[in-house]
């Protein structure tokens, strides 16, 4: 994923807040639409198989969980406070030192279970569960210390569904459910991107990796961008749709994925400007300072900031890399305590990698962050919801960094407007300056051009200037020769009708010398008609006696 940090100026000093002095780059806000390119398509591991999945309308109809969820009560969740952002452990405490007084209940600090895997039968507390699917609302309100020491310890794979829903305030909803169904029928904008990601979301799972799975996928991320257009579609709204569709059927998953939006305030994760998202990651980088300043140190000095690497964390609910027995846990403590969750995690993630974070360089330990961090925990994600359990985070703590991120983030907004407002005007003077530029070269080159054009005009007018002066020259000269043409032309004449009447006379003598010998031929010609005409009556004489004699010949 190309990455971009949210307070590129300098790094914020967490120790006193209301000093920060960093601004934010909106403006380079990575592009978490696609979330395949923040790295390599994700590989899930040690992944349960789905259960419990229906389908209605548009597609097949697959067996349902035998217990019913119709009837069950639809009560608030007591662990949420309106911002999502309070838990048990800090409910409506007011100072930091108050906190630190309660911090001995096991409201608090739940003990640390035996070290067990959380999908155990042998270690599931049936009787307990299923007090919590019959009447949470009592559950919730009288035992909150034990669901949540519970929840830690891993809700059963196959109430999960059912529970999921009821942590998200019954999100089982017949309008809902009915709504679904409609948006099913209507066509989005996003099918063609959605169906282009889905072989992309959750590779390696072998529910998604039917076309079932791919087919539910579909539809639950496609009705959610017809339900909420301002959100529309982000691949990482897959993400989270997926592991909820392994554990209900997708009308319920629509469900419980609409309150995690809304709700738990996921929405703001996947707005277009990622407001909410950069005011997590500025949190989480103030709650590194204040747990973990070595590695937040260390951070500092490799330029590495938590956008870097948490962002695909927070949008996909760490669905994106991470296996799904992991995923399930956090879904099960973001569901039971709050979004702020995810920053216990995170922090507890990196405490446990402190070392190996600290003898690390940026590329190594960006990769490390992005694949590698959660194995410290292989084999025992309970440890590490348990460790996220006992880090402490105060509420107000994340108020006020939220504010002070507020704060600078308005104050950079401003800076970046005015920034924006001169570089518009920057851009206007320099198009005005190349177009000025462009003017003066067109002039430089019309300049050329008319000196160019202005010395041949004169080479011409010094042309010309000579050949006016052979003109006038000439002129002077046929004038001469007009003054003595007179005489000469009179003179040529008589000498041509001298020569000219001799000519005459002695074609006339020739002439009549002609006409005699004309008239001697004509009678010649006349002679030669009459001895022609004699020749032929002698030859006619001559062939009549011949005849005779041919006559008297035969005769004989």
């Amino acid at each position: 994923m190309a990455s971009t940090d949210i307070l590129p100026n300098a790094v914020p000093d967490f120790s006193e807040a209301t000093s920060l002095d960093t601004s934010i780059q909106s403006s380079n806000t990575p592009n978490y639409n696609d979330i395949s390119k923040l790295d390599d398509i994700p590989k899930e591991s040690n992944t349960p198989k789905p259960i419990g999945r229906r389908r209605r309308g548009t597609v097949s109809q697959q067996q349902q969980q035998p217990v019913s969820q119709t009837s069950l009560p639809p009560p608030p969740l007591p662990t949420h406070d309106t911002n999502n952002s309070s838990n048990i452990v800090h409910e409506e405490e007011e100072e930091e030192e108050k906190v630190k007084q309660e911090s001995s209940l096991d409201l608090n600090e739940p003990s640390q279970p035996p070290e067990e895997k959380p999908e155990q039968p042998d270690d599931t507390d049936w009787e307990f569960w299923s007090q919590v699917i019959s009447d949470y609302d009592r559950v919730a309100k009288t035992e909150p210390q034990v669901l949540l020491l519970h929840v830690q310890r891993g809700v059963p794979q196959a109430l999960r569904g059912m529970v999921w829903q009821l942590f998200a305030a019954n999100s089982k909803e017949v309008k809902l459910e009915q709504r679904y169904m409609q948006l099913l029928k209507e066509e989005s904008v996003y099918e063609k991107a959605i169906l282009r990601d889905l072989e992309r979301t959750f590779p390696q799972h072998e529910y998604f990796q039917d076309k079932d799975g791919q087919e539910a996928l579909f539809n639950v991320v496609k009705a959610y961008s017809l339900y909420e257009p301002d959100v529309g579609y982000c691949q990482g709204i897959a993400f989270i749709a997926g592991p909820l569709l392994v554990n209900m059927p997708e009308e319920e998953a629509f469900g419980v994925l609409v309150k995690l939006m809304d709700r738990y305030q996921l929405k703001g994760h996947f707005a277009p400007q990622l407001n909410l998202l950069h005011q997590r990651m500025y949190q989480l980088d103030g709650l590194i300072y204040d747990h973990l300043p070595h590695v937040y140190r260390h951070f500092e000095n490799q330029g590495i900031r938590s956008n870097m690497y948490a962002s695909q964390w927070f949008m996909t609910l760490f669905a994106y890399k991470f296996p799904f027995d992991f995923v399930f846990r956090v879904y099960d403590l973001i569901l039971a305590q709050g979004i702020e969750a995810l920053h216990r995690l995170a922090v507890a993630l990196l405490e446990k990698n402190q070392s190996v974070i600290l003898s690390m360089e940026f590329d190594a330990l960006l990769q490390f962050l992005k694949n590698d961090v959660l194995e410290a925990y292989k084999g025992n994600i309970s440890a590490l919801l348990t460790d996220a359990y006992n880090i402490k985070i105060i509420p107000k703590r994340l108020d006020k960094l939220a504010k002070v991120y507020q704060v600078e983030s308005a104050k950079a907004n401003t800076e970046s407007e005015a920034i924006e407002t001169l570089r518009r005007q920057n851009k206007l003077l320099s198009e005005t300056t190349k177009q000025l530029e462009s003017s003066m070269t067109d002039l430089n080159k019309d300049h050329l051009n008319v000196a160019s054009q202005l010395i041949e005009t004169k080479m011409d007018i010094a042309r010309i200037h000579d050949e006016n002066d052979a003109l006038r020259q000439q002129s002077h000269d046929l004038k001469k020769a007009l003054e003595t043409l007179p005489a000469d032309v009179e003179l040529r004449v008589k000498d041509e009708l001298e020569v000219l009447g001799t000519k005459n006379s002695a074609l006339a003598q020739r002439n009549t010398a002609l006409e005699e010998q004309l008239a001697d031929m004509e009678k010649m010609v006349v002679d030669i008609k009459v001895l022609y005409a004699d020749s032929e009556n002698e030859r006619e004489a001559l062939r009549q006696r011949l005849s005779d004699l041919k006559r008297l010949m035969g005769q004989h």
